[in-house]
């Protein structure tokens, strides 16, 4: 088998193709029949030709080559399954190398994949395209969501960027193999396209901090912008559907979850990196007095988990013990934590009493009837406020968007 191969679309791929489209179908990913017809016919093994397998231990990959004829079978299953398919590790093509010379590679972070079929799906129904819409797509990756964005609405309405130009040219080659001619750029999502516009669909499919104004701008009126919103509390994955009227972007957030990687110059200090930071202050830490809370069960509520990641930088980590109880932690990057025992012990220290914030704010959130991620919309105004707000805009309880800060 050569290199080029791997592109063949035999009846082993097209089987599976149907197959997984099947199982989509069934599960109600396609209330627009006309989706169905594209995931059957664009072939997504095509734009991944190798991929990182997750080993047992954690951060360790091996890799999985579609060239390699006597693991063609199990790469296309693996391609066909209904789960992301990981294609670069750490923004460095060199790991697929070492993964191959070595067997398995570690990496600190997943850089570019091809998302889960049924999230791509759920998107693309939420974008709502009609025939002859102008679509922008934020985050080409791989470059199958811009082949099912040509496939419905025809290629010379269809721009997607990238900030990696390795991604973008291998992107550009891959879909030009199968016909398809989008305009495909080299640069920074957060500028949009500017020569392009405007759009009436502007979708990301990479987190954003929040919605930068380049693409308010670049959207024609009653455009849509699609985003996932990158919160650093784990489990907030905030999509939100904006339409846009004049320079206003107004919208709810969506009852899915996105959960897409962000970008690589947004990433923050995880969870881990800040309990480092934190925990030579733990003999500092005052014990909470009358902490009738639960904090496991408080964030246990998941509408209750993301009204606290819009209106809160903190970020949750366990921390397990050999020889004593389990601890739960908050922790922010300002060096405020807190941390919850199993038998119920709470203590917290730094700059802010944090446990204290975190019940206020669900006792806050309780008052407002126990709301889910639905009723809450965000606002975003000209000046680049973004304010989160509950039932109707400018006509209920409101609060800025908190941005996750070093």
């Amino acid at each position: 088998m050569t290199d080029d191969d791997y592109r063949l679309d035999d009846a082993e791929a097209r089987t599976l193709r149907a197959t997984l489209v099947a199982e989509l179908a069934a599960a109600g990913a396609f209330p627009d029949p006309r989706w169905r017809q594209v995931f059957k016919t664009v072939p997504r093994h095509v734009f991944v030709p190798h991929v990182f397998v997750p080993a047992d231990t954690a951060g360790t990959y091996r890799p999985l080559d579609g060239t390699d004829p006597a693991r063609r079978g199990e790469w296309l299953r693996h391609v066909y399954a209904d789960d992301i398919a990981i294609t670069q590790l750490d923004g460095d093509e060199k790991a697929w190398k070492a993964a191959m010379r070595d067997g398995t590679v570690t990496a600190e972070a997943m850089t570019c994949t091809s998302s889960q079929p049924a999230l791509m799906a759920g998107m693309l129904a939420e974008l709502g395209v009609a025939d002859g819409a102008r679509v922008l797509e934020v985050g080409t990756g791989t470059g199958y969501n811009a082949a099912l964005l040509a496939e419905r609405l025809g290629s010379d309405l269809v721009t997607t960027v990238d900030v990696d130009p390795g991604l973008a040219e291998g992107s550009r080659a891959a879909l030009a193999g199968l016909g398809y001619t989008p305009h495909v750029v080299a640069g920074d999502g957060a500028a949009g396209v500017e020569g392009r516009a405007p759009f009436d669909r502007i979708v990301a499919t990479a987190s954003f901090p929040t919605i930068p104004a380049a693409w308010v701008e670049q959207s024609a009126e009653n455009g849509v912008i699609l985003a996932n919103l990158a919160r650093p509390l784990g489990g907030v994955a905030a999509l939100v559907r904006l339409v846009v009227h004049g320079a206003v972007a107004e919208g709810r957030f969506c009852a899915r979850p996105a959960g897409y990687m962000p970008t690589r110059t947004d990433r923050t200090p995880s969870a881990l990196s800040l309990y480092q930071r934190v925990t030579e202050a733990e003999e500092d830490a005052a014990p909470v007095e009358g902490s009738a809370l639960d904090l496991s069960g408080m964030l246990a509520e998941p509408g209750f988990r993301f009204f606290l990641g819009l209106c809160s930088d903190v970020e949750e980590l366990g921390v397990r013990y050999p020889d004593h109880p389990a601890e739960q932690w908050l922790v922010t990057p300002d060096g405020a934590w807190a941390f919850a025992t199993a038998d119920g012990e709470v203590r917290q220290s730094g700059p802010r009493r944090l446990y204290d914030e975190v019940a206020g704010l669900y006792g806050e959130w309780r008052g407002y009837g126990r709301p889910d991620r639905t009723v809450f919309g965000l606002t975003v105004t000209p000046d680049g406020e973004h304010r989160v707000w509950l039932g109707t805009p400018g006509d209920g309880p409101a609060w800025p968007l908190v941005f996750h800060s070093m």
